[in-house]
């Protein structure tokens, strides 16, 4: 098996193929760096991974896909669909749809992503959940001293990092808001309009900068309320980071986070527009609610990778 995901190893979609790497091995398979041994090939394709443009990203990777000789499977992210941009839409639905026709066995996240794969090509692809994993948990953090909103990952334009310095400006108990992660490169001028928002409104904000492993299950579980802010989001690693550390978030109501909410009821608070004041107000005064109750089994996405890779005809598992 040799797993192919370009890209800087913060990067959230390399970090998804580093975790799939250590689930399949403990699964038995051998993962190797060289294709040329391997009996099947898993690449994770998302446009900005693989060029400065979708028409790059997906020229570079036809060309990649064109030199392997084994069966490829492709695991898709960040699908096109509901862009405000519709140009920009129908740009990325080219360069998705040329990567598809690329490969073998195609993979998604969530069952939006596969209906949206059905619709550029008509082809039927595996919905794998991503994987809920344990995290490593250092030293509290110092600003854990107070009642806090968190926000966890990138930060990035419209990851809904405003709306929640927003709301904290308007409860009594003027909540600290944590940016728990690094500011995404090219988006630093985010950082300064978050910190001009919240110094207008005198909400006190920490943007912690990047954060390790362990640094970032820390902050996962210091945070008061956690919140998962973002609704255009294709499938949410930072949603699995949430369960990971064991809490259950306020989650912004768009597409995907309506998936899981039907799969996993009990694991986190939908809330609509507008309505995360409400939300936050309430947990504020019952913490306990945002913890998941118990330990709880996940389902195993190794094992769903690996059923996948037998559906290929020819390759050994």
């Amino acid at each position: 098996m040799r797993l192919v995901a370009p890209g800087p190893p913060d990067h959230g979609v390399v970090r998804h193929s580093a975790t799939l790497a250590r689930l399949l091995r403990g699964g038995g398979v051998h993962v190797v760096d060289d294709a040329s041994v391997a009996d099947i090939v898993h690449v994770q394709f998302t446009d900005a991974l693989w060029g400065p443009d979708i028409a790059t990203a997906a020229a570079r990777f036809t060309e990649w896909a064109a030199t392997v000789r084994v069966p490829l499977v492709v695991t898709l992210h960040d699908l096109p669909g509901g862009d405000v941009d519709p140009r920009r839409d129908e740009r990325r639905c080219r360069g998705y749809t040329k990567v598809l026709a690329a490969a073998d066995v195609v993979v998604v996240s969530a069952a939006h992503e596969a209906a949206k794969v059905a619709a550029m090509t008509g082809q039927e692809a595996a919905v794998v959940g991503l994987p809920v994993e344990p995290v490593p948990c250092g030293p509290r953090p110092d600003w854990a001293d107070r009642p806090t909103l968190g926000v966890l990952g990138f930060v990035y334009p419209g990851k809904g990092h405003a709306d929640v310095v927003r709301v904290a400006a308007c409860l009594p108990e003027r909540p600290r808001v944590v940016a728990a992660g690094a500011v995404s490169p090219g988006h630093e001028s985010v950082r300064a309009k978050l910190e001009n928002l919240a110094a207008t409104l005198r909400v006190e904000l920490v943007l912690t900068g990047r954060l390790d492993d362990a640094a970032m299950g820390a902050a996962a579980h210091a945070v008061t309320v956690p919140v998962v802010p973002g609704r255009a989001v294709s499938a949410s690693g930072t949603l699995a980071t949430w369960w990971a550390a064991g809490r259950r978030p306020l989650v912004a109501a768009g597409v995907y986070a309506t998936e899981q909410a039907r799969a996993f009821p009990d694991a986190l608070v939908l809330y609509e527009r507008r309505g995360l004041a409400t939300a936050a107000a309430t947990a504020l005064a019952r913490p306990a609610a945002t913890v998941l109750a118990g330990p709880r089994a996940w389902p195993d996405a190794g094992a769903a990778h690996l059923r996948v890779y037998a559906s290929v005809q020819g390759v050994r598992c």
